[in-house]
């Protein structure tokens, strides 16, 4: 016998910043059907808007989740947002998509969340006086805080207005999850360490052959702003219980060109082995997941730029190991004495996993070419770990 269901699609108006024009962004909230509390898992895509492969492996997610939900087989409310940036998704120009900064501001959507224990701390100094032994009592003091502050903004952009609406839905949640992709690239995960290895697990099912973990990446990225939220609280008030960081984390599911039915579904069915593992719903896996390698520090990956412009030639492959000094790519000079006769080559400065390299050739000074995630933190990776 099917369940009733309980599924919400759920649409928030906001108003543009222009005359004229609005914008809509929609989620889905499934809810089981049975009386009781539960975990509350959000997932995003389309964060950066010209990253669809999370936008594909959520659609197939929906499906999944339907079924759930009929079966009665829910042990948690999700939240789906499958596409979380309408802004933009609507900037369009010259026949080109791009959805990583904001056309009116030039910000990254991905950067500049609030720190929400600063936020809260400065709207009630007196907060962490208020703890009391009892964690559950904290929890709902810090989380009411959080509120409270919530609801003292005065949003004035479309920008402004969408942050916080995702704001007041994903802080009620005890798992956030935001998918994104890079360039071209195998699956990897940035993670905060206070995390791992305990979300080892995670990484299996998703095939992440790099996980990344910094506890501030300096960008003020929307994944650490969910447990940075009680690990910080945890330094300033060490003797009162304060709950740990719920898991957080953002998901690179390979590169931009990687949008194909058959990939992102077996990535959705992934997604829901890990759920179903993890007792958030109530089913069984007819396989396990295959052990991925462990996490690295975030500060360990080199970010190899171009020091000239040009056409670049790669010499590895994504997933290659190789080591410090080895030649990983030439590049084409363009101009200049030797233009279109002279390569200049380029060398890996660490030893590691090659995950991420550019699908455009035409590079130019201070362009990013490749990243490898090597092991030993190094000297120059420091401050801002992220790229623009």
């Amino acid at each position: 016998m099917e369940a009733a269901i309980s599924t919400q699609h759920i649409t928030i108006p906001l108003s543009a910043d222009t005359a004229g024009a609005a914008y809509t962004v929609s989620y889905y909230h499934f809810i089981p059907d049975r009386k009781g509390t539960y975990p509350r898992i959000f997932l995003q895509a389309g964060l950066h808007a010209d990253e669809q492969p999370g936008t594909l492996i959520l659609h197939y997610l929906l499906d999944m989740l339907e079924q759930a939900d009929k079966s009665g087989q829910l042990n948690a409310e999700f939240i789906v947002f499958p596409m979380v940036n309408p802004i933009g998704m609507a900037q369009i120009y010259n026949h080109h998509h791009s959805g990583r900064f904001d056309f009116s501001t030039g910000l990254n959507f991905n950067r500049n969340w609030p720190d929400l224990a600063e936020c809260i701390l400065n709207n009630e100094p007196d907060i962490l006086d208020k703890l009391s032994e009892n964690e559950h009592e904290n929890k709902d003091k810090i989380l009411s805080s959080v509120r409270r502050w919530i609801a003292r903004q005065t949003p004035i952009t479309a920008l402004e207005k969408l942050r916080l609406e995702i704001i007041k839905i994903a802080i009620e949640c005890d798992v956030v999850l935001d998918l994104h992709c890079d360039v071209d690239a195998t699956n990897h995960i940035y993670i905060v360490p206070q995390l791992m290895p305990e979300y080892q697990d995670l990484a299996n099912w998703m095939g992440s052959r790099v996980t990344l973990t910094a506890e501030n990446s300096g960008g003020g990225s929307f994944d650490e702003v969910w447990p940075r939220l009680w690990i910080d609280l945890q330094r300033l008030c060490p003797d009162k219980p304060v709950p740990p960081p719920i898991l957080s984390a953002t998901l690179e599911y390979r590169g931009l060109i990687d949008v194909e039915e058959t990939l992102n579904k077996l990535d959705a069915e992934n997604l829901m082995g890990f759920f179903i593992t993890r007792g958030f719903i109530n089913s069984k896996m007819d396989k396990a997941a295959p052990i991925m390698p462990p996490a690295l520090p975030f500060n360990a990956t080199q970010i190899i730029k171009a020091s000239f412009s040009g056409l670049v030639c790669y010499h590895v492959t994504l997933g290659q190991r190789v080591d410090e000094g080895e030649l990983i790519a030439s590049i084409l000079l363009l101009d200049g004495p030797d233009a279109f006769r002279k390569k200049i080559p380029v060398y890996a400065g660490t030893s590691g996993i090659v995950f991420s390299m550019m699908l455009q050739k035409y590079i130019w000074k201070g362009a990013p070419l490749a990243k490898i995630a090597g092991s030993k933190p190094l000297s120059n990776r420091k401050g801002v770990l992220l790229e623009a």
